[in-house]
């Protein structure tokens, strides 16, 4: 009986590579908390409607997907297939080397595939770019949009701080933003609310794609890394926000949020009116835990901490290509952005390997595809109970934290932090209330 079921396994696997999506779409939202949208919290379906429905009646959510607890060793992973510790876990400054050149980023292994995929970057960076032969033109993307420091306001591409991710005298990046391989001065202008700017760009990307006799036929990988909800927390445009008086716990985060939600909605209807839904993945998660306004209940930490509540986030499977019986289900596994790279490379028929040296070790990537395991779930009833597949056995999450074989985690040199509640508000952790506290 094991030995049929591994048989139909690899048949359900193969057809997979043999028919993979046409379009991927991955959307990072920055600094989402994991109970800031109606993915894992119910009572917000109207902040975050169609996250709702793209997550529990077309989607596939990931109950345990983890990130770093902070932005760029996150997005660095994504490209690379590296544990971010394997990479560093160093915020880059615009100018550092840590995405090395040697490496084999995802959309120059998109490149390798039997019909090369298009490639496009929209959004935020964060990823050091010490030449401009690091830059997304340069290594796979067909174009590029976006800034390359940590953060920014949200209109014009201005850095909203100086000092942020913005070191030297005089200051380097206030004025942050690029297209292509030039400074982006073309673009900036039409740059009123960044949220609005990126979706927009995302959905012309698709039509134009989609209708050029050129490209139609092509595979398309968008990379759609949203800026909100990241600071500086400022209002969205007052029409498109939530209605006056709606009792989410910040009315200027919730404005974000519902501008962000609003904008993968966009985007998804496009998709669809361009007859490219049916062969579409999503994948949507955050970069790391929440922060500031943001609410990781019933997590406990924040981001840039080791704690769950900075490093375990929201995240979900959706669109046309995903198996209709996984609709509305949870995968339980820990699984981590490191995946994303040999899991897309597997539906696009590519090899994912990509053994290189650098610090003077030798790199292998550590992602595991994970569609063959969440075709497996895909194959067993719903009400099915089964213990999580074990897909890393040591996983390390940050430099000072390490989840073993699903069950345990282990946290070293953290500092003491504080749990949610429902409404965003903070539990500190005293352990005063702890019975053992004064045992000997």
């Amino acid at each position: 009986m094991a030995r049929i079921a591994a048989l139909l396994a690899a048949c359900a696997v193969g057809a997979s590579a043999a028919g993979g999506p046409k379009t991927i779409v991955t959307i990072l939202i920055d600094d989402l908390g994991s109970y800031d949208t109606a993915v894992n919290n119910k009572d917000i379906e109207y902040v975050t409607p169609n996250l709702r429905r793209l997550s529990h009646d077309e989607g596939l959510r990931l109950d345990r997907f983890y990130t770093f607890m902070y932005c760029s060793p996150t997005r660095r992973a994504f490209m690379a297939g590296r544990y971010p510790v394997h990479m560093s876990a160093v915020q880059a400054q615009p100018c550092d080397n840590l995405l090395p050149w040697n490496l084999t980023i995802l959309p120059q292994k998109l490149k390798q595939a039997a019909t090369p995929w298009a490639a496009h970057w929209v959004g935020k960076g964060h990823l050091g770019y010490p030449t401009t032969d690091h830059l997304p033109i340069r290594r796979g993307f067909d174009s590029h949009a976006g800034y390359l420091a940590g953060a920014e306001d949200y209109d014009h591409g201005f850095n909203y701080d100086a000092v942020h991710d913005c070191p030297g005298t005089p200051k380097r990046c206030v004025h942050d933003f690029w297209h292509d391989a030039a400074p982006g001065a073309d673009l900036v202008d039409d740059i009123y609310y960044s949220t609005n700017w990126y979706t927009q760009r995302a959905q012309d990307i698709v039509v134009k794609h989609s209708t050029n006799d050129a490209t139609k036929d092509t595979p398309l990988w968008i990379h759609l890394m949203y800026q909100g909800v990241h600071a500086p927390y400022v209002d969205a445009p007052r029409w498109e926000g939530l209605p006056a008086g709606s009792p989410f716990w910040d009315a200027t985060f919730g404005d974000m949020l519902h501008v962000v939600d609003a904008g993968i909605g966009n985007l998804t209807a496009t998709l669809k009116a361009q007859g490219m839904w049916d062969d579409a993945l999503l994948i949507i998660t955050s970069d790391n835990g929440g922060i500031g306004p943001g609410n990781n209940y019933p997590l406990r930490g924040t981001k840039a901490t080791p704690w769950e509540g900075g490093t375990r986030v929201m995240g979900f499977l959706s669109g046309g290509y995903l198996p209709s019986t996984l609709r509305g289900r949870t995968f339980p596994a820990a699984i981590g952005v490191q995946d994303w790279y040999p899991t897309i490379c597997g539906l696009a028929g590519v090899d994912p390997t990509d053994d290189v040296v650098f610090d003077g070790k030798a790199r292998p990537i550590d992602g595991v595809d994970v569609w063959p395991s969440i075709l497996a779930q895909a194959a067993r009833p719903a009400e099915t109970a089964a213990a999580p597949e074990v897909l890393h056995e040591y996983f390390p999450t940050t430099t000072t934290s390490i989840i073993w074989r699903n069950q345990w985690k282990l946290i070293t040199s953290a500092a003491n932090t504080f749990w949610y509640t429902k409404n965003a508000t903070h539990v500190q952790d005293t352990r005063a209330a702890w019975p053992c506290r004064n045992e000997a």
